[in-house]
């Protein structure tokens, strides 16, 4: 079966870009994206916090950059997972409220297996994952969902990634994953009134250098692991989906174990944008993790 590619058939991509494209003209905008200095003197760290209303304290040195982020939907050919390393797709749903753990795992999982196994030509997807982020700090509390994360980052490293994988399946399935190739595919959607306060800036990965990936650890409570935060340089390019719509999503490539040229990773922060009108209501966003394998069929 066919792994996805730069030239593959549009389809929901297409339909996704084009119904965006139509509400407006080119919506980019200069905002202040939050980056991680390139020298530091020690391995930064995370401190994940167990109170989800409270921020995760951050070790190291950053800096906060006011560039261009691109309106993709004005994109002459819309973005593809495996060049850019993050598209925009339609997952129509029958979920009716995201804040109910049950409907997440039994309704939203298989909708997001099916699509990625028919979007991608896996053989197998395996969520193992989820996160609501509220910004309305009064039902954050309420809910105990967690902050949108405001700093340049990348989920999983060239060690965390393989990592997880064990850390998450039994033996023989990590080592089906881990003997072919693997992605892991955050599918981020908003589930609010609007995302445009605070919507999600994704780098090309193809402008990212590979000196812009800072290893940091994510220190739990009973675990550590390994991302990278991102540092600035001019070269790169990124871009925002302005006008999502409730059945749009974003497939964000946090890892892929191919290493023939197409991204591998895709830098990516929340914003606060400058253009959103005052009354603009807070995000609500919920992303899924997913490891795409494709292994041979048995």
């Amino acid at each position: 079966m066919p792994d996805s590619s730069p030239d593959r058939d549009a389809g929901e991509t297409a339909k996704a870009q084009d119904a965006g494209a139509n509400a407006s003209s080119d919506r980019t905008v200069h905002a202040a994206i939050n980056f991680m200095r390139p020298d530091q003197p020690r391995k930064p760290q995370v401190m994940i916090q167990t109170d989800h209303a409270v921020a995760n304290e951050r070790l190291g040195e950053f800096e906060w950059v006011t560039l261009p982020i691109h309106d993709a939907r004005g994109l002459a050919q819309p973005a593809a997972l495996d060049r850019e390393g993050f598209e925009l797709d339609r997952i129509p749903t029958a979920v009716i409220d995201f804040y109910d753990e049950t409907q997440i795992e039994t309704v939203y999982y298989p909708e997001i297996i099916e699509f990625l196994k028919r979007r991608t030509g896996a053989t197998d997807v395996h969520i193992f994952d989820h996160t609501v982020r509220v910004q309305d700090d009064a039902k954050r509390e309420a809910t105990a969902r967690r902050l949108p994360v405001l700093i340049a980052h990348n989920d999983y490293t060239e060690k965390s990634g393989p990592k997880r994988v064990r850390d998450v399946m039994a033996a023989d399935d990590a080592d089906r994953y881990l003997n072919h190739r693997f992605v892991m595919v955050n599918v981020w959607r908003s589930i609010g009134q609007s995302a445009e306060r605070s919507p999600l800036a994704l780098a090309d990965a193809g402008t990212m250098r590979p000196d812009a990936f800072i290893e940091t650890d994510l220190v739990y409570d009973d675990r550590v692991g390994e991302i990278y935060q991102n540092a600035h340089h001019e070269d790169q390019r990124w871009y925002w989906y302005p006008q999502m719509a409730g059945d749009e999503v974003l497939l964000l490539k946090c890892f892929d174990s191919a290493t023939d040229g197409r991204a591998r990773y895709t830098s990516h922060t929340g914003f606060e944008n400058p253009d959103a009108p005052a009354d603009t209501p807070p995000r609500e966003s919920i992303e899924v993790r997913t490891m795409i394998s494709f292994a041979p069929a048995d």
